[in-house]
């Protein structure tokens, strides 16, 4: 609630009469705003919204106007702006059509809401964007909680990230989930999970089987007394030649 202009005129009145009562009716006003501000001032998210900036510049109007929105949208849901922001800027970079980019930036916000869900209230936005990407790796919000049940807070970016990399190298969903679980509850597990990480890698080129074969020798050799997580496949071998007879 503002002043209205007869009571303005009520304080210079006031004031020039006695300055002491001009300040006294001055200190009433003050308060009586501060305490009706809450009706009166936007509300935290719609401040938050303000704050939002990205280089509207690099896409055309139309484009432009759905991302700040989508954008305002994860404000309200209490998603990170800034991984959506840097994945808009990365499809300009592409010349990806603004279609292309705001379908990006919905679904990656989708993703991230998703695993604000699974990851639990505190989470930190790099745990969110290392979840949003395990899930859209393939994994489901269950995958995505146990691991989170193996971290303390704000500690399980390394078992997801390698958890989506380990998916993308063609291991198994059930079988990466049992890998990083195990190994995350161990002592230095991040060191221990970026060595499964480096392990697979180093094999997967030479396909899934070879991948997966990786994966059991490490954890047989991490894990004391495991027998490995499931049988090796070994149908990417390329085929042994016969001796010559």
């Amino acid at each position: 609630m503002t002043l209205t202009g007869a009571a303005w005129l009520l304080l210079a009145q006031l004031a020039s009469a006695s300055p002491a009562a001009g300040v006294m009716f001055a200190q009433s006003a003050t308060s009586s705003q501060q305490r009706m501000a809450p009706d009166d001032q936007a509300l935290p998210s719609a401040q938050q919204r303000q704050q939002i900036q990205f280089d509207a510049a690099r896409f055309d109007s139309v484009t432009a106007n759905t991302l700040r929105g989508l954008f305002e949208d994860a404000v309200e849901l209490g998603l990170p702006t800034r991984p959506l922001i840097n994945r808009a800027l990365e499809g300009s970079a592409r010349r990806m059509t603004g279609d292309r980019i705001v379908k990006v930036v919905r679904e990656l916000t989708a993703a991230l809401n998703e695993a604000k869900v699974a990851l639990g209230a505190g989470s930190t936005s790099d745990e969110l964007v290392a979840g949003a990407e395990a899930l859209r790796a393939g994994y489901d919000a269950r995958t995505v909680t146990a691991v989170r049940a193996t971290r303390t807070p704000g500690s399980a970016v390394t078992a997801l990230v390698v958890l989506t990399d380990l998916a993308r190298s063609g291991v198994p969903t059930g079988t990466a989930r049992e890998a990083v679980t195990s190994i995350a509850k161990l002592p230095r597990s991040d060191e221990a999970l970026l060595g499964l990480q480096m392990a697979v890698a180093k094999n997967a080129q030479r396909g899934p089987g070879m991948a997966l074969d990786a994966l059991n020798r490490y954890v047989r050799g991490t894990i004391p007394g495991s027998p490995g997580l499931s049988a090796p496949t070994t149908t990417d071998r390329k085929p042994v030649r016969p001796p010559d007879s």
